[in-house]
């Protein structure tokens, strides 16, 4: 089963907690807002230190980024990392980018 988000400002969103147990296969990152490119950071933390899989990656319109297994495998066990995203920009113009996690 897939965990879906959509994410539509630019504050930090957690997309999967410490302790969830969840290894990711793909996460997919598709721009589904129809004019404007949006950038993305998108990282694991473990309270103290990130660690970005992507940062500041422009995603355009109508486009969608797919990040698989060998790119997304962490730790996500209660003493492992959480997943977050940002959507940067001012919030008139962050976006929207659906997410898709594929356990």
């Amino acid at each position: 089963m897939a965990l879906l988000h959509n994410i539509t400002s630019n504050t930090t969103t957690q997309l999967l907690g410490a302790g969830e147990n969840v290894s990711p296969r793909s996460i997919s990152l598709a721009n589904v807002q129809g004019t404007h490119a949006v950038d993305v950071d998108l990282f694991i933390s473990n309270g103290t230190k990130n660690y970005y899989i992507i940062k500041g990656t422009t995603i355009p319109a109508g486009v969608t980024l797919v990040l698989d297994d060998d790119n997304v495998s962490f730790n996500n066990t209660s003493t492992g990392f959480s997943l977050y995203i940002k959507l940067l920009g001012a919030s008139s113009s962050t976006g929207n980018v659906d997410v898709i996690i594929k356990r």
